[in-house]
Order: structure tokens, then sequence, then C-alpha cells
């Protein structure tokens, strides 16, 4: 039993020379492990602390030429003798005068859009933008004076689609000649054609108006290009 100790014994300083290579290799990778997972957390941090100073750096140049796009289009329009503020004061009066002549939803409304146009503006009736764009509605009627409209019976409607474009083509004295490029979409509930089924036609068109606006908010010289655009047809 004694000699069966004294082996183990004399036997163990080779194992722990053995073992103590394998934890030093182990402590190694242990430490190297620490060491790579702190350097890239410290370098992803350094690389999102920059992601986010090139994302500000980005919002800043992005302001900077807007802001600098805006004053050179403000300089061209000064060095023109257009001034902004007299545009943001007229573009209420254009937007009301598109959205009341392309905006109704039957003959009478219709009717009205025209009449207030008329009065307003002082149009007569052989105006060529009445005569283009609002000629006078089609109607039948009765004995006791009630009116059918067309475009009742066609069940037509129109609206301006989006806010209108408007740019200074001309400045003379308080006078501004402004070109207006609205989008207006009108609608049939009507039957199609070769279709036993009740159906509607949609056409988006662009229309292309000219008019002139002096310092007290007068609207004249009003005409216009025929609009263009496409038909569409749903069942």
């Amino acid at each position: 039993m004694s000699a069966e100790c004294d082996e183990t014994t004399s036997a163990r300083p080779g194992f722990a020379r053995r073992n103590a290579l394998v934890l030093a290799v182990a402590a190694i990778l242990a430490t190297a492990s620490v060491v790579t997972g702190m350097t890239w957390g410290s370098q992803q941090a350094v690389l999102d602390a920059q992601g986010q100073r090139i994302g500000g750096l980005e919002g800043q140049l992005k302001s900077a030429e807007l802001a600098k796009s805006e004053q050179v289009e403000q300089n061209v329009l000064e060095a023109l003798g257009v001034s902004q503020g007299r545009i943001d004061k007229d573009r209420p009066v254009i937007d009301r005068l598109v959205r009341t002549a392309f905006t109704w939803d039957s003959g009478q409304s219709y009717e009205s859009a025209r009449a207030d146009l008329k009065e307003r503006h002082n149009l007569s009736e052989d105006q060529p933008f009445l005569q283009q764009f609002m000629p006078p509605s089609r109607f039948n009627e009765d004995d006791s004076g009630k009116r059918y409209y067309y475009i009742d019976t066609q069940g037509m409607n129109s609206s301006v689609a989006l806010d209108p474009d408007i740019e200074v083509v001309k400045v003379n004295a308080d006078q501004y000649t402004y070109a207006v490029m609205v989008d207006v979409s009108i609608t049939s509930d009507a039957v199609i054609r070769n279709n036993a089924n009740p159906g509607s036609v949609s056409t988006q068109r662009r229309m292309l108006l000219f008019l002139a606006v002096d310092a007290e908010g007068t609207v004249s010289n009003l005409s216009g290009v025929p609009a263009i655009g496409s038909t569409r047809h749903s069942g």
C-alpha cells in the first residue's frame, strides 16, 4: 500500500506540469477573448458615434444646400424685380379662382361657380376663359321652368387634385402675370357604351392658365391652354 502511494505521489509533478500548460493556454485564450471583446465593443461604439456624426453632418449639409438654393432663388427673383411677399399675397387669390372654376358636382353648382367667377372678376360672356374652360351648361327645361342639366344626367363632378403650381412670367409695375398649372380630376357615373353594366369614366386633366394680378388683388387677362391628359374607364 505504501509503495502504491509513493508511486502516485511521485507521478503528480508530471501531471501538474502538463495541466499547467493546458491551464496556461486556456488562460491566454480567455484573456485574448476578453481583450478582443473589449476591442470590438470599443470599435463598434466608435463606429456608431461616427455614424451618428455623419448622419448629423449630412442633415446639416442638406439644410445648408436648401437654404443656399432658396437664397439663390430669392436673389434671382429680387434681381428681376419680383417680390416673394407679393407672390405669397397673390397665391390665395389664384388658388380661390382655380378651385371655384374647377370644383363642382352638379349642374347647379357648375352654374353657380361660373356666375361667381363672372361677377368677382368682371368677366364677359365672350371671354376666352369662359368659352374654353367653363362654357354655358347644357340643359333641358320643362313647362314649369325646371332645368335638367346634362351634367346631372351624366353624374359628372370635378375637383382640383393638387395645389396649383404658380410661376411668375412677367412683372409690369404693380401687375404680376402668372402661369398656373393645375391638375383637375373629372369623373362621370355614366353607362359606358357597349357595356351592359353601369360604370364610370375618370379623366385627369392638366390645365395651364395665364392671368395677371395687381397690387389690389384684381385679376385680369385671364386665359389658358386647352387641357391635356388621359381618360380612364372603370366598371
